[in-house]
């Protein structure tokens, strides 16, 4: 019996030690968390400029619902802000035609859309109906949606606006020399798609052709379809490369790779100038489709 508690309850010397630096940490654990709040002081967050600013936030919020703007004709009560990234719009009974820049901006508008639609009205554009607001581009369909119970247009009963509408008129835009701007009167066409299209017909050397538009990233046929009738391209704008002159650095196109534009060049100085622009055929690297698409940028 006393050989079996000496054996589990009795420690040599050094299993004793190893106890006894055991109880020192824990005791030094112990005495840390007991006493070290006097030695270490809390870190304290001043909120007081959140707090001033919140205030601020909040006074600004109370002083514009409290604001009436006494000028505005007939404002409904129930008017809500239209989502147009500009300040919050006042939403009153109004004729879109010749309506001042300054009303306009009280309606909500940006800079940009308001210079599409004085750009329309210069172009000799009137609006005669609700609908042709509607099909303003530079209209969205939700900012179409909370003007429309306020657009007022009186009868137009004589003969000449009765033949205006029948005819409206309409922006046509030529590919090869508009620049950004008239572009950009284009229904769907903003600042991006405007700056590809010019891109594309700088690498091209021009437009032989409307349906070139669906070569640009993300520009889909229903894109196509809403200009399609107010695009037109004159092909004498086209600048084409003389095969019998140009290097292999001068040919780059869209239309060719580097491998063929080098076959061509090789072609010529094997056998001479080409007499005709179907004889790049003859290399056995341009084929039908690839000829079809390059022969409108080619010269001898």
């Amino acid at each position: 019996m006393k050989q079996f508690i000496r054996n589990y309850f009795t420690f040599n010397k050094r299993e004793r030690n190893g106890i006894a630096v055991l109880i020192g940490i824990i005791t030094l654990q112990l005495l840390y968390l007991t006493f070290s709040h006097y030695f270490i002081k809390p870190e304290v967050v001043d909120f007081t400029a959140f707090e001033q600013q919140v205030q601020i936030i909040e006074t600004a919020s109370k002083k514009e619902k409290a604001t009436t703007n006494f000028n505005a004709p007939v404002v409904d009560a129930s008017v809500s802000a239209v989502n147009n990234d500009v300040s919050e719009a006042i939403l009153f009974k109004f004729d879109p035609n010749n309506l001042p820049e300054q009303e306009w901006k009280r309606l909500g508008f940006s800079e940009k859309q308001i210079r599409s639609i004085k750009n329309y009205e210069n172009k000799g554009g009137k609006f005669f109906t609700k609908e042709d607001v509607r099909k303003m581009y530079c209209i969205s369909s939700k900012q179409y949606a909370a003007l429309q119970p306020y657009i007022h247009i009186p009868d137009r009963k004589s003969k000449s606006v009765t033949t205006a509408y029948t005819n409206p008129p309409r922006v046509i835009v030529e590919l090869n020399t508009a620049d950004s701007n008239q572009l950009e009167q284009l229904k769907g066409i903003g600042a991006f798609y405007a700056k590809s299209i010019i891109k594309l017909r700088n690498s091209l050397g021009g437009f032989i052709h409307k349906d070139q538009l669906l070569e640009l990233w993300k520009f889909d046929e229903e894109k196509f379809k809403n200009i399609q009738e107010n695009i037109t391209i004159d092909v004498s704008k086209v600048k084409k490369k003389n095969i019998n002159t140009f290097a292999s650095k001068d040919l780059k196109h869209p239309y060719l790779s580097w491998n063929q534009v080098n076959a061509i060049v090789n072609y010529r100085n094997k056998h001479g100038n080409y007499r005709a622009v179907d004889e790049i055929k003859n290399t056995d690297v341009i084929d039908e489709e690839t000829y079809r698409k390059i022969v409108a940028y080619l010269t001898i």
